[in-house]
């Protein structure tokens, strides 16, 4: 197996690659964004400012690269009907309307690093055109999805909204196992990871071999992504995605670290996580305190280990494509990925 020892990028060589993978994909994702902005279009004027506060906050079009370099990995055929550029708009709209629902749900006040549309517009509104995007997502599927894609396209849908109920349904309980949490991240996180790079595969007429291994590749990326996410909100002075150091913690979200943590802790200790995260009930030092508990039993170290083992099957997953730059744009992006802690 491929390992991943000794990496000591940090989080601006993650943003580096990204813009890598930008300039490589760059034709493909100014289409993207072109037709992001057709879609966009609304006859209710909110409906289109509120989408539009979000789609176009400075998201760095992730998914959507997944997509792209999925495609290319396999093909230099000019796609004349563009299908991988229209699956790709459907996975970031897909995304773009968790990130709403999210909010709502988290009752977040900031979104990469702007106020979130819920706090803006409000909860009802917000989950109206987070609805929206979803269907502005099917449209884009029917248009440009053959029937493989379509059935990967909605069953992730299916997959990311029982992944939400299952993380509501164990709000602030730190007392759930690993693996009840490896099932809410995979569900709404690595899922979409994992059908950005299969329908990427399917447009340039993978194989089945070919799209098992991208699911692969999308799933285990994005296992390790979510829980470096985990780690730097305990480890980092601030991360990617917006954030500021302990959020997380802030909102009583259950992640990783914190589930160890409350394994692992005595009973003094415990009594702590039950205040601060179950009760919510936080003073000044508490995310000091939290942060000194995960460090005396190694958790958040604990975490980005786990995040390597996830890392190292993406990598292989990756070995049965011709070494190509898209294949080493994939590469370099899980090993900046892991090492965003700064």
């Amino acid at each position: 197996m491929a390992q991943i020892l000794n990496l000591k990028k940090t989080n601006d060589d993650f943003n580096t690659e990204i813009r890598k993978m930008l300039l490589l994909c760059q034709e493909d994702i100014e289409s993207t964004n072109t037709l992001i902005l057709e879609k966009l279009d609304s006859n209710v004027p909110l409906v289109k400012e509120i989408a539009s506060y979000l789609v176009l906050s400075g998201g760095k079009r992730l998914r959507p690269l997944l997509t792209s370099c999925s495609y290319h990995l396999l093909t230099n055929d000019l796609d004349k009907n563009k299908k991988h550029i229209g699956l790709a708009a459907a996975v970031e709209f897909i995304h773009a309307a968790t990130l709403l629902h999210d909010d709502v749900i988290d009752e977040s006040q900031r979104r990469r690093g702007n106020l979130s549309a819920n706090e803006v517009w409000g909860n009802k509104t917000s989950v109206l055109v987070g609805d929206f995007l979803f269907s502005r997502a099917f449209q884009l599927m029917a248009k440009y999805g053959d029937i493989g894609t379509l059935k990967i396209l909605s069953d992730t849908s299916v997959v990311i909204a029982e992944g939400e109920v299952l993380e509501l349904s164990n709000d602030r309980d730190p007392t759930i196992n690993e693996d009840l949490y490896f099932k809410v991240i995979n569900a709404k996180t690595a899922s979409l990871f994992s059908a950005a790079c299969q329908v990427g595969g399917i447009s340039a007429k993978a194989t089945n071999k070919e799209i098992e291994s991208l699911k692969s590749f999308g799933t285990n990326f994005g296992m390790a992504f979510q829980l470096i996410d985990d780690a730097i909100d305990y480890a980092s002075d601030k991360n990617s995605l917006g954030k500021n150091i302990g959020d997380d913690f802030k909102e009583g979200k259950i992640t990783l670290p914190v589930i160890l943590a409350y394994i692992r802790s005595n009973k003094k200790e415990k009594e702590f996580w039950k205040r601060t995260i179950i009760e919510l009930d936080q003073k000044e030092n508490d995310f000091y305190e939290a942060f000194l508990i995960m460090t005396k039993y190694k958790c958040i170290t604990d975490t980005i280990e786990r995040a390597k083992h996830f890392a190292n099957v993406a990598i292989d997953s990756l070995g049965i494509f011709n070494e190509n730059e898209y294949k080493s744009a994939l590469m370099n992006l899980i090993y900046s990925s892991l090492n965003r802690l700064s």
